[in-house]
């Protein structure tokens, strides 16, 4: 990323939730005028006169670059407002629109706007030093009243960028990839929205032979509660390198020697909520322990219905815990499970919501994507016909909202700084978030939260003919997470 934006969001005075759902445009109602624009630093200072007019204006909308999608409405007779973060080098045309009781709304008048690049100062001295799989970067702040941040790239994975505040002078990446090129980006904020171009080192760290660990909430394989955490576990101990973990044990584990913790629930019967977890698993000291795992570099896989335990541990908001969730027996079905990589299926064109294919993601390697339901489409089967459990814990997408971006898979994405990989495989927009990457921050490691009821590890009426489809992905997702 070069010297622009760091957001495309825009900040503006006065607004409200007044939204203008339903307003008619009309020509013949009076527009505002005498519209201006001035650049005052890096923002954008819009003012207008309001028409005189016997009927009663009740707010002011604005477009930019004529977009539904990005307007803004302020309520009441606004005669200004304030752009911030708009991108350097580049024009923007921006939109206002009277409205007016009744739900009616006049044609708009428009101001284009450039606004010019300025070079911005970089931080120096930037250096890498690497103890076990840990990375600690240090630099130099630019001497400068406008820096408001620090923001910190690996790889150029500009998403899963690390924001810190403006008097951050190092910053260490725990449980990094090992014996590969990495490349460690650090750029300067200034007002909030402006990055610079950034300084960037390269670093090596050396191979440690990682181990998995598979959490478990009983002292023996045998005796799991249920005939899928059962399964999952002896798969488990088939692969190179793992151990199981009792919960006891996971205060004392290195991160850098346990790069990944798998933690699988998925039992009939258990009630929604992370409190009506496994009461060892849950409990302060456990959430403590698996909180600093994650804070060390630690990565997590929880599956089924430990998706629910990204609440406790602060990956996502109290709010934004999962609601999509099913407990009991299953029943029988002709059809085949299949979750869906592909986002907003029926957005490819002529849309101003995303389209976002993800099968390019490191943990769909070597799996064949199929459409064995007719959905026109293909999808990745996770089980077959017969009986099965429908115990989805999962997010349903549309509770958030689309926020200031195009859908909301991107605002959920935004939200919680992470990547959705994909939904139910019958579902063409983006109703629900399944599979999940949630990026490591300041606070926590990353994490893979799959949800799925598809992703079923013993299926009850007889042998899955995509069993070996539910293996790969999850050997996919812990050589991620490694």
């Amino acid at each position: 990323m070069g010297a622009g934006a760091v957001a495309m969001s825009l900040m503006f005075g006065g607004c409200s939730d007044f939204e203008p759902t339903g307003y008619q445009e009309l020509p013949d109602l009076a527009r505002v005028n005498n519209l201006k624009a001035e650049i005052s630093g890096f923002d954008v200072e819009l003012s207008w006169t309001l028409p005189s007019s016997s009927t009663e204006i009740t707010g002011v909308r604005i477009l930019t670059d004529g977009n539904n999608a990005s307007d803004v409405t302020l309520d009441g007779k606004v005669t200004s407002y304030v752009v911030k973060g708009q991108p350097m080098d580049q024009e923007r045309l921006y939109t206002v629109k009277v409205l007016y009781a009744g739900e009616k709304m006049s044609q708009g008048e428009s101001v284009n706007v450039f606004l010019p690049y300025v070079e911005l100062p970089n931080v120096s001295g930037l250096k890498a030093e690497v103890s076990g799989r840990t990375v600690t970067l240090s630099w130099n702040l630019p001497q400068d009243a406008n820096l408001t941040g620090i923001r910190v790239i690996r790889n150029g994975e500009e998403d899963a960028a690390i924001n810190l505040p403006a008097n951050v002078t190092t910053y260490e990446f725990k449980g990094q990839p090992m014996d590969q090129d990495l490349t460690y980006t650090v750029q300067a904020v200034f007002n909030t929205y402006y990055a610079s171009k950034g300084v960037s080192v390269k670093t090596i760290v050396p191979y440690i032979t990682p181990k998995m660990g598979f959490v478990m909430t009983a002292s023996s394989v045998g005796q799991l509660p249920d005939d899928d955490e059962r399964a999952a576990a002896a798969w488990f101990l088939m692969q190179p390198n793992s151990e199981l973990v009792q919960i006891s044990e996971i205060t004392n584990l290195d991160a850098d020697i346990y790069p990944v913790l798998w933690i699988m629930i998925d039992r009939v019967g258990l009630p929604l909520g992370w409190e009506n977890l496994p009461s060892d698993l849950v409990k302060d000291e456990t959430i403590t322990a698996l909180k600093q795992y994650s804070a060390n570099g630690g990565s997590l896989y929880l599956s089924n219905m430990a998706t629910q335990l990204t609440v406790p541990l602060g990956i996502v908001p109290s709010n934004m815990a999962p609601t999509v969730y099913g407990n009991g027996d299953g029943g029988t079905g002709g059809d085949v499970w299949t979750i869906n990589p592909y986002l907003g299926w029926d957005f490819q064109s002529g849309s101003d919501q995303g389209f976002y294919d993800r099968t390019a993601h490191a943990i769909f390697k070597d799996l064949t994507m199929e459409d064995p339901n007719g959905y026109g489409y293909n999808s990745l089967p996770l089980i077959g016909p017969g009986q099965r459990e429908d115990h989805n814990c999962l997010w349903d997408c549309n509770l958030y909202g689309r926020g200031s971006y195009p859908d909301v898979i991107r605002n959920f994405e935004v939200t919680t700084n992470s990547l959705v990989l994909a939904t139910w495989g019958h579902v063409r927009d983006h109703c629900v978030a399944g599979l999940v990457e949630f990026y490591a921050n300041a606070d926590h490691g990353r994490c893979i939260a799959n949800g799925f009821a598809a992703y079923e590890w013993s299926q009850n009426s007889g042998a899955n003919p995509y069993q070996h489809n539910v293996e790969q992905l999850t050997t996919n997702i812990l050589n991620y997470l490694k």
